[in-house]
């Protein structure tokens, strides 16, 4: 193993043994505050975890000086794990690292932590290089919601470009990723006696299930698709269900897509409002619905043109990688950054059956991770 990649594992090895499940993140924040000032970066901590239910006090923003004129390269990695993460106790193996089977490992994302870390050590080591100043970022509570990402100080951040480690095979490069919008369902029928006088009740399940058996959900096309995971309503069977509520989601890679999606969901309960609107002792009585779209992330979008994802690809040539610029259908700090002007195309590296405890680290792709980095961080130039 090259000194390089024995500090790798080392860092890694001391980062994972930290507790840190989402909203428990003041000891890693710490330790990396620590580190960041170490190797000679001027550290801010910013006021997010005020702002939630968190113990750190914030994200950490570090600032690397470079020795060529440059706009800062941006690396960043969250500092959270899902749980079970209390007591990581990781094995060394020869070609990977595991825990012992009773946690997760944390790889997602404290592989990307010491990626960063190690290779601001490198550049650190290389007087004689030329180099932009990099800008860390590493967030909070990524695994819940992105809060440290949706309340991060992005005015002391001057870059606007670089790459997040936080995917999982290092020959995917996460160029394109969704934007979610979340949605809430209120249906209100009218409840009657079931057994006596049905006729004089408006099923708000029925109201629900007309809708739904309108609507275009699962695989809407190639882009876009919609889900309902969540329905509570009703306590007996012996009455017709007054209230039902409802929520789910609708995710495109294109925002127009999610918006005609989202319209469409919203027509079809509209829809069954009509279908279900009666005269009842000679009142028109109709269901009311209340539906209530809020966007949860916008969507990434990094073209394949762009210069940080050509040097991606050209340092895993070097690799001996073939690395693939694809869409993700899921969400990460990438979407909230995307959302306040950033580039940020996301790197694996490599873990494997991330948030549970088969979750692996394999120590040749977490190598050539660092590799692709430490490359694409010097051919950076703005």
């Amino acid at each position: 193993m090259k000194p390089e990649e024995q500090r790798l594992v080392d860092t890694f090895l001391s980062l994972v043994k930290i507790d840190s499940e989402s909203f428990n993140e003041k000891n890693i924040q710490e330790f990396l505050a620590a580190r960041l000032k170490e190797l000679g970066c001027k550290v801010y901590v910013d006021n997010a975890g005020k702002k939630y239910n968190t113990n750190a006090k914030g994200n950490l923003i570090g600032y690397f000086p470079g020795t060529a004129k440059s706009q800062p390269v941006v690396l960043s990695s969250h500092m959270d794990t899902v749980s079970p993460g209390k007591g990581i106790k990781p094995v060394v193996k020869k070609t990977r690292i595991t825990s012992d089977g009773t946690t997760i490992l944390g790889a997602d994302d404290k592989a990307g932590l010491a990626i960063i870390l190690e290779v601001l050590r490198t550049l650190k080591e290389q007087k004689n290089h030329l180099y932009p100043p990099v800008e860390v970022v590493f967030t909070l509570t990524e695994e819940n919601g992105m809060m440290g990402a949706k309340n991060l100080d992005y005015k002391k951040l001057k870059g606007r470009e670089g790459l997040i480690l936080d995917n999982e095979e290092v020959d995917e490069l996460l160029v394109q990723g969704p934007a979610v919008n979340t949605i809430e369902v209120w249906v209100k029928g009218l409840a009657a006696h079931a057994g006596v006088c049905p006729e004089k009740g408006i099923s708000a399940l029925e109201v629900a299930a007309y809708a739904l058996a309108q609507m275009k959900l699962g695989r809407v096309d190639k882009e876009t698709v919609a889900n309902f995971g969540v329905v509570q309503g009703g306590q007996v069977t012996n009455v017709v269900m007054g209230e039902l509520y409802l929520k789910g989601e609708a995710r495109s890679l294109n925002n127009a897509k999610l918006a005609k999606q989202t319209a469409h969901m919203k027509a079809c309960f509209e829809k069954a409002v009509k279908h279900f609107t009666k005269k009842i002792d000679g009142k028109v009585c109709k269901p009311q619905v209340k539906f209530v779209a809020v966007q949860r992330y916008p969507a990434v979008h990094v073209p394949k043109s762009h210069p940080m994802v050509k040097a991606v690809l050209a340092a895993g040539k070097k690799q001996g990688l073939t690395i693939r610029a694809v869409a993700s259908g899921g969400g990460c700090d990438a979407n909230i950054l995307s959302g306040f002007g950033f580039t940020l195309p996301n790197l694996g590296v490599g873990c494997r059956h991330c948030h549970t405890p088969a979750e692996t680290l394999e120590l040749n792709e977490f190598f050539k991770a660092f590799q692709i980095t430490l490359a694409a961080v010097l051919a950076y130039r703005k």
